[in-house]
């Protein structure tokens, strides 16, 4: 009986090592129960307490990058930057400093000048005087044109000021929410609204972790979503992009995610999906054979028990 037994399961570890050594290697790994989700997704809050003056968006607008959500009354700011600009404006000062560096320093070429034609025409005194003048004068070019810098600075600084007073969108998409209306009061990070964009889209599954020395990232996939049960599924391609290192101490499990185009923007966050993934050619234990694994195990506790 003993030896039936034996034979059985041996005959039974021949045929399931023969139907592995069968299956394909470049067969793509199949990850059912995957999830899609948003890849750019965002909630713009202001910057600053204030009262919101307008918001230019509702719900379900398309927005450009760059495009300004809301913004806050700002009448104060816009006064500080016209001062600035006035400050930065005004030449005059400097001007006049150049015109009376260039007198000082005329006069004090002069003195010098009549000195080596006329030894002691100008007292020492007054040359030192002539000099200091001409040197004063430089210096207070410089200083009024330090001032100007200074007054430019204050413009940059008046411009930062009112865009803070702006919400703009940071790239391109779809407003989701809208949590705020003209007149009410906004704290400093406070969410006014929300966009998302929905180009690509990221798909979500788990793989074995026997699996993750064959999957690689920018291996190929293609991405099935149905919408009912009788509908054909839509096929969308892209590119795997994330391999977690690490694994679900529970399920043995590598989470994965892939990037894809989404045709006609049909992918909905939070639908359900299956993905194939692009599989290199190095062999790993499969977990498909896992009810072959099964099987064997089954096997031998029947000739153990013999």
């Amino acid at each position: 009986m003993n030896a039936s037994w034996t034979v059985v399961w041996l005959g039974a570890v021949l045929a399931l090592a023969g139907s592995a050594a069968a299956e394909s290697p470049d067969q793509p790994l199949v990850v059912s129960n995957c999830r899609v989700a948003l890849i750019h997704r965002a909630s713009l809050a202001g910057a600053r307490l204030g009262i919101l003056k307008e918001v230019t968006v509702t719900e379900g607008d398309a927005v450009e990058s760059g495009a300004v959500i809301a913004t806050l009354r700002d009448e104060m700011a816009r006064q500080v930057l016209a001062v600035a600009k006035k400050e930065m404006s005004n030449t005059v000062e400097l001007r006049l400093n150049k015109k009376i560096s260039e007198l000082a320093t005329l006069e004090y070429s002069k003195a010098m000048e009549l000195n080596r034609t006329i030894p002691g025409g100008v007292s020492e005194i007054e040359v030192k005087k002539l000099r200091l003048a001409a040197e004063k004068s430089l210096l207070q070019m410089e200083q009024a044109d330090f001032l100007l810098q200074m007054s430019a600075l204050k413009t940059t600084e008046a411009e930062v000021a009112l865009d803070s007073y702006r919400i703009v969108a940071p790239f391109s998409g779809i407003v989701l929410q809208v949590h705020k209306h003209p007149g009410e009061a906004l704290g400093a990070g406070e969410v006014v609204a929300e966009i998302a964009n929905f180009d690509r889209m990221r798909v979500e599954g788990f793989i074995p972790v026997a699996f993750s020395e064959r999957v690689q990232r920018g291996a190929a996939v293609v991405v099935e979503v149905s919408y009912s049960d009788s509908q054909r599924p839509d096929r969308f391609e892209g590119r795997l992009q994330y391999i977690a290192p690490i694994v679900n101490a529970v399920s043995q499990e590598v989470r994965v995610w892939a990037e894809v185009d989404n045709r006609r923007n049909l992918l909905k966050d939070g639908l359900p999906a299956t993905m194939s993934i692009t599989v290199s050619g190095t062999r790993a234990n499969n977990p498909s054979n896992k009810s072959n694994n099964v099987a064997i195990d089954r096997s031998r506790q029947r000739v153990d028990k013999n």
